[in-house]
């Protein structure tokens, strides 16, 4: 990717985040950057074809440092802490704008969010199960079961629809989700390790 492609998507990324997508224009971008909206266009032929990249890139960037917690030699309850509080810093980036933008205006793009969110659910949360378990901090419960209640969970509070509609932050939707998915999932010996963490 050239360096000024990846400018832009950087700071498009920044752009969306705080302000939303629908309302922010090719121009205001253009003169965000002090660039021509002919620079933008050269690497992107519209907004949407921004948009979808900066998604793609944003995802990738999040597997890659949700992997390297996972894949380190912590232990269960360090990674727990670790990818709690990595969604959480991630989650308050997202604002309600940016959020109601997906509903009202690319509910498409949504679907192909909550796909990718489901393969990284999937991946990470079987690899920690899995760990949990072995360490015997893990209930002896069905992994499939386990990431299906979580996926589940998680599509219904972070979701477009439902944190508009409740007025609910993402970053707090997540974190009194995965503190009730946690303490339904940790055996005893597990939850007193969470506690001591």
């Amino acid at each position: 990717m050239k360096e000024e492609e990846k400018n832009i998507l950087e700071y498009s990324t920044n752009e969306f985040l705080n302000n939303g997508f629908y309302k922010t224009t090719m121009d205001q971008l253009a003169k965000g950057m002090q660039i021509s909206k002919k620079t933008i266009y050269k690497f992107f032929p519209s907004k949407y074809s921004l948009l979808e990249k900066v998604i793609i890139v944003f995802q990738k960037k999040l597997k890659t440092e949700l992997d390297e917690i996972v894949d380190s030699d912590k232990c269960l309850i360090e990674k727990l802490k670790l990818v709690s509080s990595f969604f959480a810093k991630f989650l308050l980036r997202i604002n309600k704008k940016v959020l109601s933008d997906f509903l009202n205006h690319e509910p498409e793009l949504w679907i192909k969010i909550d796909g990718f969110r489901t393969i990284i659910i999937e991946d990470i949360w079987d690899k920690l199960v899995t760990q949990g378990k072995n360490e015997g901090l893990i209930i002896d419960k069905s992994n499939k079961i386990i990431i299906t209640i979580i996926l589940a969970a998680l599509r219904a509070v972070i979701n477009p629809t439902f944190l508009t509609k409740n007025n609910i932050s993402t970053s707090e939707a997540f974190e009194e989700t995965f503190a009730i998915i946690i303490n339904g999932i940790l055996t005893e010996k597990g939850k007193s390790e969470f506690e001591k963490q």
